[in-house]
């Protein structure tokens, strides 16, 4: 079963999925907060950052009929996966309709602010019979969480709410909310009210406390009349600044309505930016998606903005993650990505190195006692990264005594034969220093071909750092230092037999030939030449590597293949892995790029509850045979992997040399690629690239590029067009009295469309067409402005594209 989708992809995009065919529902986070769903809707979850506890356990709804008593009974329906929330479909068996709207309130816009830890539970009970519909109901909240059995909840007859407390957790305070006043409410301890055939109330109006009564009931009653609808909302609060400020929460919070609208259009801000068109609807969705993600994990903890590394169940923010998902969220979100890559330069160990984590909660940090780890270069890297893509130099010159520190300290981390190298003699975490740390008995130390190559690449970003501000004498030496790293690794760490890198030298001297993903390494950061590069790439394409959700961590044929073993880290499908191998292969087989891109993403929406998926969602780490899902159901730093791997790797935008430079890499069946409105610097970036039949780029930005390209002024494609077909994509970039119009179309089927003008231009176009049928541009009958106002005829084949160059005529 395959999650049903429509249009193409880049745009606000939903799954639809039997409300049968879910494993589990969405992760949907906020600031403040994150809510887990259950495969039937009801909320399993709602975890508190800044209390590090699962301050709510969940919350759920079951109905009985009012005549009889008796329960009723489902339908199954439908879940609609939406990037900012998700609404169940289902119809009870007296002929109710019900839907369920469940999101977190996600709403401000600047980092200064954020909303409170705010969930909404919103339901419509629809009659569409002719006859009125009496049905009861019992909303019930576990109020206990993780938070300890000394848990007190009191009920707030004003608010129409309980609000729960524990001794142990000074502050800590919650609130199951209702926004009917219910006809009996009532705490219990008894698990089997809300499940009972026969209806279990009149509740008590009561709360029991002093032993396990945790669970927070409403009892309400419905009255429906005929051909007619009701509404009902159920709110979850929390805060650790205590009652009375939770108090003050509840009342100042807004209405469902407003909430919604508020979150939706934050949603939709975040996705209109870096929106990435190809031929392919689900890499476009993947990229949409992946935005979608990257919002639900930004966090503002007690010590500042950050993510964790596993919603829900961990405190602990890592270096490396944040680094890495710096470099999706700096075309998106830059302004968290500068908070969360500072929390590490602030933490950073007086002697340069990075450390591995820090408690979001308390600061508390820790280095796994290793000499050196790939976070110190990664941070290096994302710093350069943010700043390439920015331009802050008040960043920069913040940044640049703790890059400089990091750079020393690599450095001074060297062997004998100027590599750096690990000491670590123990397993896991304590012996690994790279991102597959934790393999319990296993050790990749001594001198690492990914941290080496890591390295090389954080020295060479060091140099650029120091040209920028002035420091020549350190910008000369850093670049000094990289090269001789580089020729380093390329005299020490190449396998003679094979000319591939070693996996490492560990520290007892063993030269380890392991093949794994890690090979990826030393082509993402360029420390293989062409031709190298172009072998390890062609060596991770074999079919012992993949599997039909992307890339396994090592090959099915290696003897230490184990399709679960080290979480999935011998044999299992990492997709952040997948990730790095389209980027890397994009130069040499954009085909299999493609493919990775597209299969990885795909592989969430089929079958979900065969694959333990969420539609949407990038999940953890796979079944390197059965391609189901081990690990967690959201996992944060794949999201922002994506949206670099296709910007970078299929857009072709590096950032890690002195300027910007953008060499589109199409598949060998994609006959056009797009990107628009990518936040960069201090404007929005947009180009496209088509084959007329030789590649051909237009861009509103002046890049360095090995193509010829026309360099346009703005993109108005918002300002001016409009489409009425969905799956088209559009683009449309103006200079003086020019424009260059966009249409690329995603279907597997000739798409016939208008493109109509917002508003009306006073101007006499000429207009020449490139004609894919002839592979050449064709001059056409001029156009006016009410022509375009009016809407002109677009048909675009399989796949295909149209580009039309509009030139305005004199007089």
């Amino acid at each position: 079963m395959i999650a049903k989708f429509t249009g193409s992809g880049e745009a606000i995009s939903t799954y639809h999925v039997e409300d049968t065919e879910m494993a589990v529902g969405s992760t949907i986070g906020a600031p403040k907060g994150t809510i887990i769903l259950k495969a039937n809707g009801a909320i399993d979850r709602f975890f508190s950052s800044d209390a590090g506890e699962i301050a709510i356990g969940g919350m759920q709804i079951r109905y009985w009929d009012s005549a009889s008593g008796l329960t009723l009974g489902t339908i199954p329906g439908e879940f609609t996966l939406h990037p900012d929330r998700q609404e169940h479909a289902y119809e009870l068996h007296d002929g109710i309709l019900v839907r369920e709207r469940v999101f977190m309130l996600n709403s401000q816009p600047r980092l200064e602010r954020a909303d409170p830890a705010i969930a909404y539970y919103h339901v419509e009970l629809e009659n569409s019979r002719n006859e009125d519909v009496r049905i009861r109901s019992i909303a019930a909240a576990d109020m206990q969480g993780s938070c300890g059995d000394d848990v007190r909840v009191r009920y707030d007859e004003r608010r129409a709410a309980f609000i729960a407390t524990n001794g142990r957790h000074s502050g800590l305070a919650r609130a199951f909310v209702c926004s009917r006043k219910p006809v009996h409410w009532e705490v219990t301890g008894d698990h089997g009210k809300c499940v009972r055939v026969v209806f279990p109330g009149p509740l008590c109006d009561r709360a029991v406390n002093g032993g396990p009564e945790h669970i927070a009931l409403f009892e309400h009653q419905h009255d429906i009349p005929a051909r007619s609808t009701v509404e009902i909302t159920y709110t979850l609060a929390v805060t650790t600044d205590g009652v009375r400020a939770l108090r003050a929460i509840l009342d100042r919070a807004p209405d469902v309505s407003t909430a919604m609208e508020r979150t939706r259009k934050r949603y939709e801000t975040i996705l209109r930016r870096a929106v990435v068109m190809t031929p392919d609807a689900d890499v476009n969705r993947g990229v949409l998606w992946a935005k979608a993600n990257m919002l639900r994990v930004e966090t503002l903890a007690p010590t500042g903005w950050c993510f964790v590394n596993d919603p829900t169940r961990t405190n602990n923010s890592v270096g490396r993650d944040t680094a890495w998902f710096a470099f999706g969220s700096d075309y998106v979100t830059p302004d968290f990505s500068r908070e969360a890559l500072l929390a590490y330069v602030s933490n950073m160990e007086r002697k340069g190195l990075v450390v591995e984590y820090y408690d979001i909660r308390t600061g508390k940090t820790a280095d796994y006692k290793l000499n050196i780890n790939d976070d110190t270069p990664l941070l290096m890297l994302a710093l350069w990264h943010h700043y390439a893509a920015t331009r802050d130099r008040a960043f920069l010159r913040r940044i640049y005594k703790g890059a400089k520190r990091a750079a020393e300290y690599i450095l001074s981390q060297r062997n004998s034969a100027g590599l750096v190298w690990c000491t670590a003699t123990g397993t896991g975490e304590q012996g690994i220093c790279g991102w597959r740390n934790v393999i319990k008995g296993y050790r990749i130390s001594g001198a690492t071909t990914e941290l080496n190559s890591e390295c090389y690449a954080a020295l060479g970003a060091a140099s650029r750092m120091a040209a920028e501000l002035g420091k020549m004498e350190d910008r000369d030496r850093f670049a000094r230092e990289a090269d001789a790293l580089r020729e380093a690794i390329n005299t020490h760490l190449v396998d003679p037999q094979t000319g591939l890198y070693y996996l490492t030298i560990d520290v007892d001297g063993a030269k380890r030939t392991d093949v794994s993903c890690d090979l990826v390494f030393p082509v993402m950061f360029g420390v293989a030449d062409r031709e190298r590069a172009a072998n390890i790439i062609s060596r991770l394409s074999v079919a012992a590597f993949w599997t039909d959700a992307g890339m396994r961590t090592i090959p099915r044929d290696d003897i230490s293949y184990g399709p679960t073993r080290g979480y999935g880290l011998l044999g299992g499908v990492w997709e952040g892995a997948t990730f790095w191998y389209a980027f890397a292969a994009a130069r040499f087989n954009p085909d299999f790029m493609a493919s990775a891109l597209r299969d990885s993403f795909r592989h969430y929406s089929s079958d979900p509850r065969r694959n333990n998926t969420v539609p949407g969602q990038f999940s953890e780490w796979l079944h390197g045979e059965t391609l189901v899902n081990q690990g967690m159901m959201l996992s944060p730093w794949f999201p922002p992997r994506y949206l670099w791997a296709a910007v970078a790797g299929a857009g072709g935008l590096s950032l890690s040399g002195d300027e910007p430079s953008c060499n589109p890499r199409l598949a060998p069946d994609w006959r056009w690629f797009g990107v628009r409105r990518l936040r960069f610097r201090d404007t929005l970036v947009t180009w496209f690239v088509v084959r007329t039949p030789a590649l051909a780029m237009y861009a509103n930005f002046r890049f360095k590029s090995e193509l010829e390209y026309q360099a346009y002024d703005r993109d108005v494609t918002d300002e001016l067009v409009g489409t009425a077909s969905d799956d088209v994509s559009t683009i449309l970039l103006a200079r003086g009295d020019e424009l260059v119009l966009f249409v690329g179309n995603t279907a597997d089927r000739t798409v016939s469309t208008s493109i109509v003008f917002k508003r009306r231009l006073k101007t006499r176009f000429s207009v020449r067409v490139f004609n894919n049928m002839r592979g050449e541009w064709i001059d056409q009958p001029d156009v006016t402005g009410d022509d375009l106002y009016r809407g002109i005829p677009v048909q675009v084949e399989r796949r295909g594209f149209s580009v039309a160059e509009l030139r305005t005529r004199a007089g």
